[in-house]
């Protein structure tokens, strides 16, 4: 998912009735607004932190039609010029554009048949058998960074593992050299940021330009020495007979560096934390490690990083249960809150790895623009939780759980997960 749609587009057009304000903290606890909400209705009006309104999908049979329905559009910069305001542009919104124009042609933010024809690409380059060989690099690189952390009585799972892993395996991916990965890091990390203030918003913009300069030079030395990488496979594939542009390849791994390193990285603190905060759970997995796969398809349901969910824009005017969402409105498929309707799970609060699940997390999605990289996140994931649960038999959090803050922006995960090891 990203972010240009959730600092500052324009006000939802024809928007009428009560508009629900988001406190400042929502990040840090979005649940009981979301199950206030979809108690009340399946749709409402929402004014975000970033002070955005948008209308959010809340219950979960209306967000898997939502994810389906071509009426709702990804290609989100469709009202972003109109909205602009005079210039000189405010920082905030430098950010906005910048980000739009640097990922507008990846294939999450477009429809069919552009969508259809980027996406064979990233998907035979994201194939099981090419994440499933991926598994040694990700353990080794798991256990590098742990060896770091070696002997220490406390560290920060955030700073030591979860912001290094996912972006070291992307670029490995696209064949960036590890020199380089800290300006990946810092580009991943800004994509799904909050711009406190201004001088943040241009450390932002200064961030994407350097990102985009640089990949596009990789792209001319891959076009005329291409090697054994995602990149070059990029580069050297036609899609639909034609060769990617440079903006389609700019954004396409803009798309790879944001979808492949943000996901990752929360859910990594995320599911961690929730087994830390259910002893019993915790338990049942040592003692089964079996059950390792459902306890981060568990925390994806529970706590995804996802969080309200998924944007898109509305075509034409849309009707869902009883309230019409106006044409030219942004819209947030809210998967966080359809990922606990108690109408799917029972006690959907609850988190329980040996859950028989009665339907799918929507953490990742649904159809047409399903995360293709779900499977490789999952595996990192599954990944650090086995080597921090073999690694330390003691492990627990250093400070009480209340004292955790989360990040603002479009993805929501822990600023940091102190641990005691000792």
């Amino acid at each position: 998912m990203t972010s240009a749609e959730q600092r500052g587009c324009p006000h939802p057009a024809g928007a009428a009735g009560p508009v629900h304000a988001l406190a400042p903290d929502f990040a840090q606890d979005p649940f009981p607004i979301l199950d206030k909400l979809r108690t009340e209705g399946p749709v409402h009006l929402v004014r975000m932190p970033s002070g955005a309104e948008r209308w959010l999908i809340t219950r979960y049979d209306d967000v898997l039609a939502a994810l389906a329905d071509p009426r709702l559009s990804n290609e989100l910069a469709r009202g972003l010029q109109q909205a602009l305001p005079p210039e000189p542009l405010p920082p905030r919104w430098q950010v906005t554009l910048r980000t739009s124009r640097l990922l507008g042609r990846a294939m999450a933010n477009l429809d069919p048949p552009d969508h259809d024809r980027l996406r064979k690409l990233v998907v035979r380059a994201f194939s099981a058998k090419r994440v499933e060989g991926l598994r040694h690099r990700i353990q080794r690189g798991t256990d590098e960074l742990f060896d770091a952390v070696a002997g220490r009585p406390r560290f920060d799972l955030v700073e030591a593992v979860a912001n290094r892993l996912p972006v070291t395996v992307i670029c490995e991916l696209l064949g960036v050299p590890d020199a380089d990965a800290d300006l990946f890091r810092t580009a991943a990390s800004v994509l799904g940021g909050f711009q406190a203030d201004d001088e943040a918003a241009l450390r932002t913009v200064a961030a994407l330009d350097a990102f985009d300069a640089y990949v596009r030079d990789l792209v001319t030395e891959r076009r005329a020495a291409p090697g054994p990488d995602l990149l070059s496979e990029l580069v050297t594939a036609p899609a639909d007979g034609h060769p990617l542009t440079d903006d389609e390849l700019v954004s396409m791994a803009g798309l790879l560096l944001f979808g492949g390193y943000e996901p990752s990285a929360q859910l990594i603190g995320n599911a961690l934390l929730a087994l830390l905060e259910h002893p019993r759970q915790l338990a049942a997995l040592r003692a089964d490690p079996s059950l390792l796969p459902d306890a981060v398809e568990e925390a994806i349901r529970y706590d995804g990083p996802v969080n309200p969910g998924l944007s898109r824009y509305a075509l034409e005017d849309v009707e869902i249960g009883g309230t019409t969402i106006p044409k030219g409105s942004y819209v947030i498929v809210g998967v966080a809150a359809a990922n606990r309707d108690p109408g799917h799970w029972t006690a959907p609060d609850r988190f329980d790895i040996t859950r028989h699940a009665t339907a799918r997390q929507l953490g990742f999605g649904h159809g047409l623009h399903y995360c293709v990289g779900a499977r490789l996140a999952a595996l990192e994931v599954e990944t650090v939780l086995a080597t921090a649960l073999r690694r330390f038999p003691t492990l627990r959090l250093a400070v009480p759980a209340g004292q955790l803050r989360r990040r603002e922006g479009s993805v929501r995960g822990l600023r940091e997960l102190p641990l005691r090891v000792d």
